[in-house]
Order: structure tokens, then C-alpha cells, then sequence
């Protein structure tokens, strides 16, 4: 008889699959965590709001993920400096990016009180498209 045993901590324990990436218990499947929050927000320009979602929609860890940051999650902000594309700021991410998906509270874990960069784009899509071929 043969006896295999299985680390639990290397599976997802919503679709139980391998995690993409085991240190931050990333799984293909919390694209859906995402895809259920789409409606929930918008930049209200289309092509930013659909490159953002690709990006988490296809995620292998959660440092491939962009995510849309309402303004009032922002605070501290200072002038950095203007660039042709637009103007550059630093900032405290009050809620923070995406650590990693807790199972058991079903919700994101994230690193609160991040400091980030970020840039106020015109809205125009010729702007959008130009910046996010940079990215």
C-alpha cells in the first residue's frame, strides 16, 4: 500500500487547486473575488477600467495586481513633481494593496498604511492609452 500525503497549506482551500504562488496563498481562482467587485467600482474611463481587471483577472501573485484607489483612500498627499503625462504625488494608501485572500474571513488581507506613488491623468483616452503603454 502506498500512502501519499499532501501539504494542505500549499492548496487553495476555495477551488482546491495548487496555489500560483504559496507565500502569498495566491490562487488562479481569486480572479473571481475580483470579478464580483467590478461593478463596485469605476475610474469612469472604460479602457482604464478594463486594462485594470485584465490585469486582475490573469494575476499569478498579488504583485501582478492593479487596482483602482478612490482618492478619499489617499491621505498625506504630496507633490512630487509634473510630467508630461501628468502630475506625480505620494501618498499613504490608507487600506493598502492586496496582501493575500483569507478563506476563512473571506476577504482581502491587506498591507494597511502604504506609501505610494500615483499620477492624475487627464481623462482623456488618447492619455489613458498613452500612460498605460508605459505600464
Amino acid at each position: 500500500m502506498v500512502v501519499m500525503t499532501l501539504n494542505l497549506r500549499n492548496f487553495c482551500l476555495d477551488c482546491v487547486e495548487y496555489y500560483t504562488d504559496i507565500n502569498s496563498k495566491w490562487c488562479k481562482c481569486n480572479s473571481q473575488q475580483f470579478q464580483q467587485d467590478f461593478s463596485n467600482w469605476t475610474s469612469k474611463n472604460g479602457f482604464v477600467d478594463r486594462f485594470i481587471q485584465e490585469t486582475q483577472l490573469n494575476a499569478k501573485h498579488n504583485s501582478e495586481v492593479l487596482e483602482w484607489i478612490p482618492y478619499n483612500r489617499l491621505k498625506n498627499i504630496k507633490y512630487l513633481i509634473k510630467e508630461e503625462s501628468g502630475i506625480v504625488n505620494r501618498a499613504i494608501w490608507s487600506n493598502g494593496p492586496i496582501k493575500e485572500w483569507s478563506n476563512n474571513e473571506r476577504k482581502w488581507i491587506r498591507y494597511n498604511n502604504e506609501i505610494v506613488a500615483f499620477k492624475n491623468l487627464d481623462n482623456s483616452l488618447n492619455s489613458s492609452k498613452e500612460f498605460l503603454n508605459k505600464v
